[in-house]
């Protein structure tokens, strides 16, 4: 029953993503397939991280969208994830939901009682925060009246560039990591009856925001290119050799789904690595 479930929810997120425009075919066919992986836990906790992670920066992903259509070169109706994309924000969340089910199926107590479980759990928390707090940041700042500041030199960039942080923006990553540990907190609470370690989770949840916000901003005003187009004015994050171009930081190593993907890991061994110091 639980595999039939999976299935038709996993099915259910693929069509409302091609639907609403906010996921391309190729991204859709993964967003079923890591969907499943993730909705065939016997605890709902991860499914409910995730599927708050994915209506919310669906939702956000649209929200103000004629003016990021200003600021942004290679901006897309509705975001248009790519299978690339799905991957490099799902696939973390994914791989430690199944290595928790493998170990623990659906025991109920495992929670509490085990140390390994609970590191899980907290590695897929940093994950889902980071990727929800980037996700919220980078929606929502954007939208900020003031031009934001490089987190390497502090000096104002156009809005848009890799790196870019605003005090609006970073609000929005801290309430990104609280949305998704709340909705943990609620999942385990329905489930168990009880969830005495709620201000842990919801404290570590708001910081993963953060931090992996943070950590992925970092890695994109380093290693990931920004470009202003002085013709167009607007930020693209391709290389040009055009003479009304201008790289206003990083070097073109990674790309953004790239740096998305290593900010999400190294958070999420961050927080299980945090887990694991609090339980011991």
């Amino acid at each position: 029953m639980n595999l039939l479930f999976s299935f038709i929810i996993a099915s259910g997120l693929a069509y409302h993503g091609i639907r609403k425009k906010s996921l391309s075919i190729s991204g859709s066919i993964t967003a079923f397939l890591l969907g499943f992986g993730t909705l065939i836990s016997e605890w709902s906790v991860f499914p409910v991280m995730m599927l708050v992670f994915y209506f919310t920066s669906s939702k956000l992903t649209k929200y103000g969208a004629e003016r990021k259509k200003h600021l942004e070169e290679d901006h897309l109706e509705g975001g248009q994830r790519t299978a690339t994309q799905v991957i490099c924000n799902a696939l973390t969340g994914t791989v430690i939901v199944l290595i928790h089910q493998y170990h623990y199926g659906g025991n109920l107590r495992c929670l509490i009682d085990d140390r390994g479980s609970r590191m899980l759990l907290y590695m897929c928390l940093g994950h889902y925060s980071t990727c929800n707090g980037d996700t919220w940041a980078s929606e929502l700042g954007i939208l900020s009246n003031s031009w934001p500041i490089l987190i390497t030199s502090f000096k104002k960039v156009p809005p848009g560039t890799n790196g870019g942080i605003s005090e609006l923006g970073l609000f929005a990553s801290i309430m990104g990591g609280f949305i998704i540990g709340i909705s943990a907190v609620i999942s385990i609470y329905l489930s168990c009856g009880s969830c005495n370690f709620w201000l842990e989770i919801i404290s570590v949840s708001s910081i993963a925001g953060l931090l992996g916000s943070l950590i992925d901003s970092f890695l994109g005003a380093t290693i990931q290119i920004s470009v202003y187009s002085e013709k167009s004015h607007k930020i693209t994050y391709k290389e040009s050799k055009s003479s009304d171009t201008r790289i206003v930081s990083g070097i073109n190593l990674l790309d953004n789904n790239q740096v998305n993907f290593v900010s999400s890991l190294i958070t999420a061994l961050v927080t299980g690595y945090m887990a694991d110091r609090i339980i011991g």
